[in-house]
């Protein structure tokens, strides 16, 4: 009887599994980092003053990704849409937000992609692959953003940097 038991409870606990989690080191879908560069050094990172992202959703809505107004910094990570094959952003330099409105110095970015859905794991489920199309950076007639250069057209981590952008 203790062998039966015994061989049950065995059995019992060799089919059980590990907990379905999600490990937090386990790296899902990447976003597209920006790191900034001097325009008068090209080998140098600079600092945006101010700056502050915002995201346009398939409708036009805007979404705010990233502000800060007391900290400058020389990279982003912008969040991609899966569901769709373009993402644009509006990036501020210098904002400052008066009455619940953005203002400051705004440029336009718009990134085309592709966008595979890979297998990571039963807990973690899929995440998206993407490769960069192309990468623009709008004209207007005040442009802080001078010109970028897609240093990695995969964004399937976010331990490169994807696009530099020249200010």
């Amino acid at each position: 009887m203790q062998r039966i038991l015994f061989f049950g409870l065995f059995l019992f606990l060799w089919g059980c599994e590990p907990d379905d989690i999600c490990s937090d080191n386990t790296q899902t879908t990447s976003r597209l980092v920006i790191e900034f560069y001097n325009i008068e050094n090209l080998t140098d990172t600079k600092t945006v003053p101010g700056l502050y992202a915002l995201g346009l959703d398939s409708d036009g809505n805007e979404v705010t990704i990233y502000g800060e107004t007391v900290n400058s910094t020389s990279r982003i990570a912008l969040p991609l849409d899966g569901n769709q094959n373009n993402s644009t952003f509006i990036l501020y330099k210098n904002y400052n937000e008066v009455d619940g409105v953005i203002e400051g110095n705004a440029d336009v970015i718009s990134v085309n992609y592709t966008t595979q859905a890979v297998y990571v794991s039963r807990a973690c489920g899929y995440k998206n692959l993407h490769t960069i199309q192309s990468f623009e950076i709008e004209t207007d007639s005040d442009m802080w953003m001078v010109f970028s250069s897609i240093s990695n057209y995969e964004i399937a981590n976010e331990n490169t940097i994807h696009v530099e952008i020249f200010h």
